[in-house]
């Protein structure tokens, strides 16, 4: 710019006098010999450009960006932009990487060289501060009050989202770009990241969004559950990468189209404007502006590539109807989406030939291994035993009512239930042993922990089994929630004949095939397998299941509790009786009526009668309840001595 050609100043209405004396005598434009000629934007109108006045500093508000874009672009002025007094930088500031302070804006206007920019056209008329949906507003509100560390507002800004979420309408849009490619789908929220570096999700794409590409970008934001959006709306939205994440779709070209089939409202400007076609162009090349450093580093991306990527966007008259109100609570995936996890299950559930040959091999093995106490054996046996397939697939006939899957997943069970009973029976009765080992004693208690395991390992099957990522765990869930050992433990009791034996195994074994069912019905649900209405009865059903059960594996736990109680009460007393020193090690209670205690003796002489009958006494005593005491003595003359002046 020459320095001593004069130039224009376009200014607000209502800025006061002293302000534009302050330009004008500024010392930058004194130094310079520059002719300031202030023009109001009441006249614009009558801006006048010729060979030697064809640049003009704007001095206005944010908001009166599009008239002068407007007659720039009309009358092939240059500008150079300056900060208005007591408003917060406008967004157009931060594209073009402007300086916040006036005199730092000045020494740009005076010394650098005006670019070439595009601008973008929106209906017919420029903007610079965006486009939005009209009810996103809030949405971009929360997310940008999400990143806040003050306590107080972190909470609140949790409440407002998750009242938000239950209020999210999607809107019904179809978008076509300038080479014609289009797609239905429903959105709630959109943002053109040309004019809205702010906005969070500008971070992601970088460069690709800019004025001097010859390309409008924009991001579609359409979360398809209520759950899915609080989860996109949690995390922190990662810097640009090659992967889009989830919920978004990004479509970059020369011009767009967004229409609807009936009339939506749209931020515009900042002003509400309600319409059913939005349609938006690039004019590349259209304005000459002062910008900072920033903005004039940035690499072009012209080229006739477009970027059209929606394929996380909901999409089809199946799916859209789903979003005709408010958002689902749960995301819902059509039968087209798992037709093999679908198959699969079918095939799970069928009692095939290698279903039976391996329900026999591992009751044989956890059969054996119960017998000869060997937890490698038995958890051999977990990892052979197919009884966890049909299992999962009886969650999904549950919760989508198929009958079909839910009758063969119930005969595929009952036929691996029958022959774990039958083989663990018929061993128990052959073979000479009537002792329970320790492997056989460890499942006859379940307790409400047993039934967390089970749920737990009910989430992970169903993971594994949607997930094809994670299919490979499911041996690990198997040996966690153990099936076939309790059902040969069972078997084993019928065997010999003793029903608390046959009653504590199948107990625990019904807990896990409960738990592993409503657990995995309510993981496929989450998923979005169903919607709660279909799945409703299956869930009914498993609760009252779980409800019925949890009674009796209550009230174990709270015998292991008391167990434990009087573990901690004895374990290592000393107790001093007619100059004989007695310690208890080793302690196992059986909570029967009466009590049943088992423990080793320590002493370093041979106690008499009354010594154990006063020890028995004493142990009533602080047991406060009648007990069956049997000891098994040990002589131990260094860890057990008997002080002399005790005798």
């Amino acid at each position: 710019m020459t320095e001593s050609k004069p130039i224009y100043l376009i200014h607000s209405d209502e800025l006061d006098k002293k302000n534009l004396v302050l330009v004008k005598q500024h010392p930058l434009i004194v130094e310079n010999g520059i002719t300031i000629r202030p023009i109001k934007m009441s006249n614009l109108s009558g801006l006048y450009v010729n060979g030697n006045l064809n640049h003009a500093l704007v001095w206005v508000k944010h908001t009166e960006f599009q008239a002068v874009l407007t007659a720039a672009f009309d009358k092939t002025i240059t500008l150079s932009l300056l900060p208005y007094p007591n408003e917060l930088r406008p967004v157009f500031f931060d594209h073009l990487g402007l300086p916040n302070k006036l005199d730092d804006c000045l020494a740009l206007a005076l010394q650098t060289e005006t670019m070439s920019i595009d601008l973008i056209r929106c209906n017919g008329e420029f903007i610079s501060r965006g486009i939005g949906l009209l009810n996103q507003t809030a949405l971009a509100e929360l997310i940008e009050a999400g990143n806040t560390r003050n306590i107080f507002k972190k909470t609140k800004f949790y409440c407002q989202r998750l009242i938000h979420a239950f209020n999210l309408q999607p809107i019904a849009i179809e978008i076509e770009t300038a080479k014609g490619k289009s797609v239905k789908t429903a959105v709630i929220g959109l943002y053109l990241l040309d004019l809205a570096k702010r906005n969070p999700f500008a971070k992601l794409f970088g460069e690709s969004a800019s004025l001097k590409d010859g390309r409008l970008s924009f991001v579609f934001f359409a979360p398809q559950s209520i759950l899915s959006y609080i989860q996109s709306t949690s995390m922190t939205i990662p810097p640009s990468s090659a992967q889009l994440p989830k919920q978004l779709g990004f479509v970059r070209s020369v011009s767009l189209r967004i229409t609807a089939k009936q009339d939506i409202g749209f931020w515009i400007e900042h002003k509400p404007v309600s319409t059913r076609e939005l349609f938006l162009e690039t004019v590349p090349a259209a304005l000459k502006i002062t910008v900072g450093e920033s903005f004039r580093s940035l690499n072009s991306q012209s080229g006739d590539k477009e970027n059209f990527n929606v394929e996380n966007l909901p999409q089809g008259e199946a799916r859209l109807k789903y979003f005709s109100k408010t958002l689902p609570f749960f995301p819902h995936a059509l039968e087209s989406d798992f037709k093999d996890l679908f198959l699969a299950l079918k095939e799970n559930a069928r009692t095939t030939s290698t279903y039976v040959l391996l329900m026999v091999l591992s009751s044989m093995l956890a059969t054996l291994g119960l017998f000869l106490s060997s937890p490698s054996v038995v958890i051999g046996a977990m990892v052979l035993a197919p009884l966890m397939a049909p299992i999962i697939s009886l969650s999904m006939g549950l919760l989508r009512s198929e009958k079909f899957l839910t009758r063969e997943s119930i005969v595929s069970l009952l036929s691996g239930i029958g022959i774990a009973l039958a083989i663990s029976s018929a061993m128990a009765a052959l073979l000479p042993f009537k002792d329970a080992t320790p492997e056989i004693e460890a499942r006859l208690h379940p307790s409400t922990l047993d039934l967390l395991v089970a749920v737990f390992s009910g989430i992970a099957g169903a993971m594994a089994q949607a997930r094809e990522s994670i299919a490979k765990s499911l041996p690990g869930v198997a040996i966690a929630v153990a099936l076939v050992p309790p059902l040969c433990v069972a078997g084993i009791g019928i065997g010999w004949l003793e029903s608390d034996i046959f009653f504590g195994a199948m107990l625990l074994f019904l807990t896990n095939l409960i738990g592993i069912t409503m657990a995995a019905l309510i993981s496929f649900m989450v998923i979005g397998f169903a919607p709660f209405t279909r799945a409703r009865k299956g869930i009914l059903l498993s609760s009252l299941l779980l409800a019925l059960f949890s009674v009796p594996l209550f009230y174990s736990f709270q015998t292991m509790e008391h167990i434990a109680d009087i573990k901690t009460q004895l374990a290592g007393r000393t107790y001093q009786i007619n100059g004989h020193r007695l310690e208890l090690r080793n302690i196992k209670v059986n909570t029967l009526r009466p009590l049943n205690l088992n423990a080793d003796l320590l002493t370093n002489t041979m106690p008499d009668e009354s010594v154990f009958t006063r020890l028995e006494d004493d142990l009533h005593t602080e047991l406060g309840r009648p007990a069956r005491f049997n000891f098994a003595l040990h002589f131990v003359r260094e860890t057990v001595a008997v002080d002399e002046n005790e005798q």
